[in-house]
């Protein structure tokens, strides 16, 4: 397996991890339900996972410059407009109200745009499989 592909796996469930972690605990905040979120955390994982890895394998194809702050913005703020867009699906799917789908959709996208931006930094001081020199760089936050 290609050092990217392993890099990416490894990155993607970390990140899944700490994702639907976040999901879960802000759709039981807003809808009161162990079971429901629960059940809109679960699907996210699963269809996260799957976006998350080709939105990665995407970033990892583009010019590098090495991992600066302004890539990682950039990687933030199209990433959670992919993944708020799922949660709001999966919760619409779910709940079946616009507005606590849209609560969730909208606490989740600044939450974990916080989440995923401190995600992208950690990852960008981990050398592990690194295959570029300019990513082999070190990076200030």
């Amino acid at each position: 397996m290609k050092k990217v592909v392993k890099r990416t796996l490894v990155k993607t469930v970390i990140w899944r991890l700490i994702g639907s972690m976040d999901t879960f605990v802000v759709s039981y905040i807003v809808t009161g339900t162990f079971e429901t979120a629960l059940k809109i955390g679960g699907i996210g994982l699963c269809t996260k996972m799957i976006m998350y890895f080709i939105h990665e394998l995407i970033w990892n194809k583009q010019k590098k410059k090495g991992l600066t702050v302004k890539r990682s913005l950039f990687k933030t703020l199209t990433w959670r407009m992919i993944g708020s867009l799922d949660t709001f699906i999966i919760s619409l799917f779910i709940v079946e109200t616009f507005v606590t789908a849209a609560t969730i959709g909208g606490i989740g996208f600044f939450t974990k745009s916080t989440l995923y931006f401190l995600h992208e930094r950690a990852w960008s001081k981990i050398k592990w499989l690194k295959t570029s020199p300019l990513l082999l760089k070190e990076h200030e936050i």
